[in-house]
């Protein structure tokens, strides 16, 4: 079924009806393939995720991530509002979506203060999901990649974490304190 000829969405509701039809990820393909041939939607994915109505912003979400497994560059030019998103969200799953589409990015200057306060206090708090913590901590990498002064907090932060972290925590961790401690160009 090709839903780009079956579906026309006329209207922003349209795609939220998609969205809330029973979830598969053939289904999910389908609908990122949509947002893939008519980018014009994405504006509206990302609007249903500001809405913070229901289930629906994760499933858009989810979407998201789906459209940039097929093609990650569609979503470069959406980069600040989906930091804006990520910065605005209360749901955890968002947070995991969101952050693994940032993370192919270029960090903006204008956005790192922010980026690195929240992602510092999703990696420590235990409130969240692993993988919200580890991508988390993946940003902070990159934030320090850039900003070079962080690193001893990063590192000191990490290094307090991975006796209670789990196994994927621990060793996300100490492969970022090893490439901390030995930047890959150096």
């Amino acid at each position: 079924m090709n839903l780009s000829q079956a579906t026309p969405l006329h209207h922003p509701e349209e795609l939220v009806e998609l969205l809330r039809k029973p979830l598969s990820k053939s289904y999910f393909n389908m609908l990122a393939g949509l947002l893939q041939s008519r980018t014009e939607l994405i504006s509206e994915v990302l609007t249903v995720i500001g809405s913070g109505k229901g289930k629906d912003p994760e499933r858009a979400s989810w979407l998201l991530s789906n459209l940039w497994d097929i093609d990650s560059e569609v979503l470069r030019p959406f980069q600040h509002e989906l930091i804006s998103l990520l910065l605005s969200t209360r749901s955890d799953s968002v947070r995991r979506n969101l952050l693994r589409i940032i993370d192919a990015y270029p960090l903006p200057d204008e956005q790192l203060g922010d980026l690195y306060d929240v992602c510092m206090a999703w990696m420590l708090s235990e409130r969240f999901s692993i993988a919200v913590r580890c991508n988390a901590m993946q940003i902070l990498y990159r934030i320090c990649v850039i900003e070079p002064d962080l690193s001893d907090e990063l590192v000191q932060r990490i290094n307090d974490l991975l006796v209670f972290g789990s196994a994927g925590f621990q060793s996300r961790g100490q492969k970022i304190i090893r490439l901390l401690k030995n930047p890959p160009n150096s």
